[in-house]
């Protein structure tokens, strides 16, 4: 049976014949944009959009073998953050004060760094005392 359907099968195949090759002519361009932004200026962008600028406070970590790092910071910045930032390896359990695990020296007090914010004073952080 399957024989004698092959030669049906075969007459809806459409003959293919080879296809002329055509030409394509170069796409035009635009150049929409060229010029878009050329009458923009934009001046200085110093402080990018802060209409008051902060005092900037210094932080001085000391880690337990004695390495010291600063970092440059905006009174009321996470501690934690800062900390995330300059490259201090702090270890945190509970992320809200209650453990302890994160616990430093600011300026000769214990802090919980999970949770305090920077001073608005230049401080040094004696961190991972434990």
């Amino acid at each position: 049976m399957l024989l004698a359907l092959c030669p049906l099968a075969l007459a809806f195949v459409m003959p293919t014949a080879p296809l002329a090759p055509t030409r394509r002519s170069a796409a035009p361009e635009m150049n929409w944009f060229a010029g878009a932004f050329s009458n923009e200026d934009l001046g200085d962008r110093e402080d990018a959009g802060l209409s008051k600028k902060k005092k900037q406070q210094t932080i001085t970590w000391v880690g337990p073998n004695g390495q010291k790092k600063q970092s440059a910071i905006v009174p009321g910045q996470n501690l934690k953050d800062i900390a995330r930032a300059t490259g201090i390896k702090i270890q945190y359990d509970c992320n809200e004060g209650t453990c302890k695990t994160c616990e430093a020296m600011v300026d000769g007090r214990r802090t919980k760094i999970c949770v305090a914010k920077a001073p608005a004073k230049d401080v040094t952080i004696k961190y991972n005392i434990r």
